[in-house]
């Protein structure tokens, strides 16, 4: 009789091990599913940041290229001319500049 006993209480103590082993590897299983998810997202956002960067590069080379040919050329006089008019905002003597004007209606 005392076998049947020890038969009985060994099945409740089976199924509470195999309960928990079930609900730590469910954990582990959302635990990692969301983990892959974050790291999806961390990683398109990395990539958009490369891609800012890439064209900010090649800006910034674009840029190096015109004012190494102008400095080979020899042509900075007329350069800095044209950056002070046009960016700048200064004028030649007895020039009129005329400036659009939008109106608010």
């Amino acid at each position: 009789m005392t076998e049947n006993k020890d038969a009985v209480s060994v099945k409740p103590r089976k199924r509470l091990g195999h309960v928990i082993a079930f609900v730590a590897i469910f954990c582990l299983i959302i635990y990692s599913i969301f983990t892959v998810i974050s790291q999806q997202a961390q990683i398109v956002s990395l990539k958009k940041q490369s891609d800012e960067l890439s064209a900010q590069i090649t800006e910034q080379e674009q840029k190096n290229d015109e004012y190494n040919r102008l400095l080979s050329t020899g042509d900075e006089a007329e350069y800095m001319k044209r950056v002070a008019v046009e960016q700048l905002g200064y004028a030649y003597p007895n020039e009129r500049r005329f400036y659009i004007v939008e109106k608010n209606n």
